[in-house]
């Protein structure tokens, strides 16, 4: 079993673990899919979210910005009936909301890429974690980070929620130092 990926033995969970997660994303789409992901996530387990990634995907456009910006209550309404996903009518509004923070953030920056990865100057952080213990949940840029999204009418991702995002999307590394899934810089 490999510690870093916090003790799990599911599959589907290992394999998030050994081949996306921590690994840098730049890709702002993928960036807005994965935030989004994360703001579902609030409350739940990151496994239950994964196993229901694909629905969300066919539910929100395969998560194109500018579609799920002009969502409205009706196609809400839908999803809640939709299959496998979560039906909390307040964290499918946040999505649409998040959609239309993407575009804003698009606007004012030129990339949400590079709005994100400036919060690291353009590179990971290697959190140098050598045990699972010494791993934190949350830190000030994260908590700046999260408030500079709710500015932007960014829902369901308080600090702990963006730092767990930052981990996820490669911005930080927090990879044990061992792992053998660790990125190289």
């Amino acid at each position: 079993m490999n510690e870093c990926a916090f003790g799990t033995k599911d599959p589907i969970y290992l394999d998030y673990h050994n081949h996306v997660w921590g690994q840098p994303l730049y890709d702002s789409k993928a960036l807005f899919k994965l935030i989004a992901l994360e703001s579902q996530h609030a409350g739940l387990s990151w496994l239950t979210i994964l196993k229901k990634k694909a629905s969300y995907e066919e539910a929100f456009h395969q998560f194109e910005p500018e579609k799920i910006a002009q969502m409205s209550e009706t196609d809400i309404d839908r999803l809640m009936e939709f299959p496998n996903i979560i039906h909390n009518r307040k964290k499918l509004e946040a999505i649409v909301s998040q959609a239309q923070g993407y575009l804003k953030i698009e606007q004012d920056y030129d990339s949400f890429s590079q709005f994100l990865w400036s919060y690291v100057d353009g590179k990971p952080i290697d959190m140098q974690y050598q045990h699972a213990s010494e791993r934190i949940t949350v830190d000030e840029r994260a908590t700046r980070l999260s408030k500079d999204l709710k500015a932007y009418g960014f829902k369901f991702l308080g600090p702990v929620t963006t730092f767990s995002f930052l981990e996820a999307a490669g911005l930080y590394d927090a990879h044990l130092q061992n792992c053998p899934f660790k990125p190289t810089h």
